[in-house]
């Protein structure tokens, strides 16, 4: 096949599968996450596994660690899930997430304030006491005592084999559908909840003291 033909094609196949990916986006990003990203998973008393998610209901999560048996975590165990430095899930309402949330191309916050309005925009500078947001032309501080709540957008996890390609070979890239749709903003995004002024604040640095 020309060089050519088969960037056509790849293109193509990245938008057909931008197009699904953008109908499911939802606050639950456990019900939309391919089967081929590894995360990592944070359960409540600080016990950390790593691995793939192999099934997710309304209880449970399954996880498929590298060469060990299935792990079922309760989700009321559970505190958080990350890949690399992106958080995917969280259980707790933290300001410390939201001061550290890094943000990646096609992503952002949504600020939902007391007035009823909601805001979208990419963090120029967080405090202990606000935000400010960059969201198209102007840049706007928020105070934290009129927030009700912060989302993180994040663009959906790259799989297991993107990252590979991208850690070891990047030129390859450009045969991979999975880095066009990725590139144009169009893989679709998950919403992460990160704060929740009224639940209680939990701001203590997450670690693992047990790894299985």
């Amino acid at each position: 096949m020309r060089k050519s033909n088969l960037l056509i094609w790849a293109l193509s196949t990245a938008v057909l599968f931008a197009v699904q990916a953008e109908g499911q986006t939802g606050s639950d990003a456990l019900d939309t996450v391919t089967r081929s990203s590894s995360f990592k998973f944070v359960e409540r008393d600080a016990t950390c596994v790593y691995g793939k998610i192999s099934r997710a209901d309304a209880t449970s999560i399954t996880v498929q660690p590298f060469k060990k048996p299935p792990i079922t975590i309760q989700k009321d165990g559970l505190l958080q899930i990350s890949q690399g430095n992106a958080l995917l899930y969280s259980a707790r309402s933290s300001w410390a997430d939201v001061t550290a949330a890094t943000l990646y191309p096609h992503e952002a916050l949504a600020l939902r304030l007391k007035s009823g309005k909601q805001v979208k925009g990419k963090p120029i500078k967080t405090s202990a006491d606000s935000i400010t947001l960059k969201h198209g032309l102007s840049t706007d501080l928020y105070p934290k005592s009129e927030i009700v709540t912060v989302d993180y957008l994040r663009v959906k996890p790259a799989t297991d084999g993107f990252m590979s390609v991208l850690g070891e070979a990047p030129w390859m890239l450009i045969f991979d559908p999975e880095f066009y749709y990725r590139a144009t903003g169009l893989a679709g995004r998950v919403q992460v909840q990160l704060y929740d002024a009224t639940k209680p604040e939990d701001d203590t640095l997450v670690t693992c003291t047990t790894l299985t």
